[in-house]
């Protein structure tokens, strides 16, 4: 996917989101003491962050809280499980409707067409000539959520429209999360903000996290290796898309819970606190550990809204199993209108379907307990791979290309481009993040905690100093960006 200038607008890395920022915090913090003048500037803040990207996106976001709002109205003052049911098929026709429209529905004329062909025969379905808005499978699956969970009483119900506006359009998370529901933020919209900053230190901590995660490893991973080999993968040996694959899982996570640490940091600065979306997933053991570390916030709303309601691990065995698969092949889908994704959430379904499998038959044959050392050995070292390897799926363009990288990659020591060292250290770093990214996080906090608030913006600039130096070059947008 081709990112515009506009898009880099809205990266928190950027120049123009920097000074995007100052302002908003200076001016929100001077509106602390009045809440409701302090809500309509960050709703006004966050809407004119949107329509950096294109003006008319407003009108979309807009038009999209106002229905779930006038339907969570519904869901809150309605009594009548008719009219209830209605509205939540109305929610669902909604959200899913536009989601359809905007993301999923060029795939399906071009499955119809390839199908037609096929059969010799035409398809006169129109293409359309649509860009795909930033955050739509955000804010539609926040705005989803809100309305199911009022409908089954669990939810909790904006205090206004306006307290419900910044909700979903809340800027920090607008574009890639975290996921956030109506018990997470809609409390802390209510309250308004604090009258004073409390948690400074973990704001810094997250946003310097956040900032060498996608600013330095990132950007190493992407443009030394990377981003070519999956362009290309007829021009490199067998040996560098084996380290591709494995730097590409590094840097996924590095640019994404980059974005997250940044996400919070920034929420946290203006008073408002979201959700842990990472914790160390390449350290998990089994695919549902990962499933419940790796966008745990997604995963989460894949459970409640997806697996739960097909009955989840209730009834029989082959029912769990239908159910995991249905819900991981949505998940592909989710991702992105193409086979190559719906590949990759099925092969997770499989996965997990293997897994729910080995741990009911530990049970039946009473094989429970603390797990040996080997064991967990094991399952880390399958569940890595696996998470790397079907991510090829998941990166490469499309299924030839993905074809032609599997097979290059499997044919041991054909010829072809390298990488260099910095590649390696990038991984390794980022890998070590993964699984110390929290002590050094809480190390930084002791610091910058005892350090005086007079040198404090002396820690600050050393550490964007350091950043700035170790930074490769250009900084690309954000990869889940395009979901």
């Amino acid at each position: 996917m081709a990112y515009s200038r506009r898009r880099n607008d809205v990266h928190f890395t950027s120049i123009s989101f920097g000074y995007f920022f100052v302002i908003t915090l200076t001016v929100a913090a001077c509106l602390r003491t009045k809440p409701m003048p302090h809500k309509v500037f960050l709703l006004a803040a966050s809407y004119f962050f949107y329509a950096r990207l294109n003006l008319w996106l407003i009108g979309l976001l807009v038009g999209s809280s106002l229905v779930n709002w006038g339907l969570g109205e519904v869901m809150a003052k309605e009594r009548d499980p008719v009219t209830r049911r209605w509205a939540l098929r109305a929610g669902l026709f909604a959200n899913l409707g536009l989601l359809a429209t905007f993301k999923y529905y060029n795939f399906f004329q071009q499955t119809v067409a390839q199908a037609a062909t096929w059969l010799r025969l035409e398809s006169h379905l129109p293409i359309l000539e649509v860009t795909l808005p930033l955050g739509i499978s955000f804010f539609t699956f926040q705005g989803l959520a809100y309305v199911i969970d009022l409908y089954r009483g669990r939810g909790m119900r904006a205090e206004s429209l306006l307290d419900f506006l910044l909700y979903i359009a809340f800027f920090p998370k607008l574009l890639s999360g975290p996921l956030t529901r109506s018990k997470d933020l809609l409390p802390q919209i209510a309250a308004g903000p604090p009258l004073r900053m409390t948690e400074l230190s973990r704001a810094a901590a997250l946003i310097a996290s956040g900032l060498f995660k996608k600013a330095v490893l990132a950007s190493v991973l992407g443009p030394r290796l990377v981003d070519d080999a999956f362009i290309a993968p007829e021009n490199y040996s067998s040996g560098s898309l084996a380290m591709a694959a494995y730097a590409y899982s590094i840097q996924l996570y590095c640019d994404f819970s980059g974005y997250t640490d940044m996400a919070r940091g920034v929420a946290l600065l203006l008073g408002y606190s979201l959700p842990e979306n990472f914790n160390g997933p390449y350290a998990a053991t089994d695919p549902g550990t990962f499933w419940h570390r790796w966008h745990a916030t997604f995963s989460a709303w894949l459970r409640d809204y997806v697996y739960f309601s097909l009955g989840g691990s209730k009834g029989s065995f082959l029912k769990g199993c239908r159910n995991l698969m249905v819900t991981f092949t949505i998940s592909g889908l989710w991702h992105g209108a193409s086979w190559g994704y719906i590949l990759w959430g099925s092969t997770h379904g499989l996965a997990l379907v293997v897994h729910k499998a080995i741990r009911e038959a530990r049970q039946r044959f009473s094989w429970v307990g603390r797990e040996p050392w080997w064991w967990l050995a094991t399952g880390w070292f399958l569940t890595f791979n696996l998470v790397v390897f079907s991510r090829i799926l998941f990166r490469a363009g499309d299924l030839q290309t993905a074809g032609v990288f599997f097979g290059r990659m499997l044919s041991l020591n054909l010829p072809g481009q390298g990488f260099d060292g910095w590649v390696v250290v990038a991984s390794a770093l980022g890998m070590g993040l993964n699984f110390y990214g929290l002590p050094i996080r809480k190390a930084f906090l002791w610091a910058h905690d005892r350090t005086p608030l007079t040198l404090k913006p002396v820690l600050w600039l050393a550490v964007a100093i350091v950043i700035l130096a170790l930074q490769p070059g250009d900084i690309a947008p954000y990869i889940y960006f395009q979901f």
